[in-house]
């Protein structure tokens, strides 16, 4: 048996890009933006690829983890073969360490 669900990520971070455009060099105004800080949350942000950053169809049993990019419409509509056609189609992801309370 496995459970399957959609993962939409809110908490990566969105920037792919160093920058957004060419250095060109200084702006003609270098007002408020190059001072603060303007994120609205604060937190750990990890990256993602931009193929992850849309989310992911996850799959989970006891044995294995995998993951498929990207997220298939009415795929929690669907009959139990094809959603066993799209675990096979997904991706096997490596095994997660176990916790100290596990």
């Amino acid at each position: 048996m496995c459970d399957a669900w959609d993962v939409i990520p809110s908490w990566g971070e969105r920037r792919v890009l160093q920058r957004r455009q060419k250095d060109i060099g200084p702006p003609m105004q270098t007002g408020e933006r190059r001072k603060a800080e303007r994120r609205q949350k604060r937190g750990i942000r990890i990256a993602l690829t931009a193929g992850l950053a849309g989310g992911w169809l996850a799959f989970e049993s006891d044995s294995e983890r995998r993951r498929l990019v990207p997220i298939p419409g009415g795929w929690h509509e669907l009959a139990e073969t094809e959603l066993r056609r799209l675990w096979r189609e997904a991706e096997v992801l490596p095994h997660r360490k176990r916790r100290l309370i596990e």
